[in-house]
């Protein structure tokens, strides 16, 4: 299975901006086929953590198989509920291309747990479809301007990248 923005981000831009670290703890929510995760795994270069989350059961089990030599732990959960991972152990969470299919009551919950996942100085990061005419993606009407993002996300906003040629990137940082 072949998450959506694979191959579509630009994943040298996402994880410089990032400034990923061995002895991190991440999560990338939302996370699919896991492309990101095992970047992000590299990274950690086995010295620190990485759960890659998706409500796909599928998805998870089929992820499961490729990552038994790292430091990556596949759940099957919703990051808009309560996760089994412990509160204030995330430096970085991971959302990508996927917040636009959120409910208001979804972002709420979403942010509740972003809240309660992050360090003090934790970080969120959230890919999205530029909002203007794309080839592909949602309708215009659903999706956010990194100003509309800003107003939805209840974190200081620390960066705004392009993130591919019809993507950009926004970090949060937990106050």
């Amino acid at each position: 299975m072949k998450k959506f923005s694979e191959g579509l981000v630009n994943k040298v831009v996402i994880l410089r901006a990032l400034k990923i670290v061995p002895g991190q703890t991440i999560i990338d929510a939302g996370c699919g086929s896991g492309y990101m995760a095992k970047a992000f795994s590299e990274r950690l270069n086995r010295i620190g953590k990485v759960y890659a989350i998706d409500r796909d059961r599928s998805a998870i089990e089929t992820l499961e198989k490729e990552i038994s030599d790292t430091c990556i732990e596949a759940l099957t959960a919703d990051i808009t509920r309560k996760t089994q991972v412990e509160a204030s152990s995330a430096d970085l969470i991971y959302f990508s291309t996927v917040f636009y299919l959120l409910s208001k009551k979804q972002i709420s919950c979403f942010l509740k747990e972003v809240k309660r996942l992050l360090k003090p100085e934790g970080r969120l990061a959230i890919v999205e479809i530029q909002k203007h005419d794309t080839p592909f993606g949602p309708p215009l009407a659903v999706r956010y301007s990194p100003e509309e993002l800003a107003q939805a996300v209840d974190l200081k906003p620390e960066m705004l990248i392009e993130a591919g040629e019809h993507f950009y990137m926004q970090i949060f940082k937990n106050r």
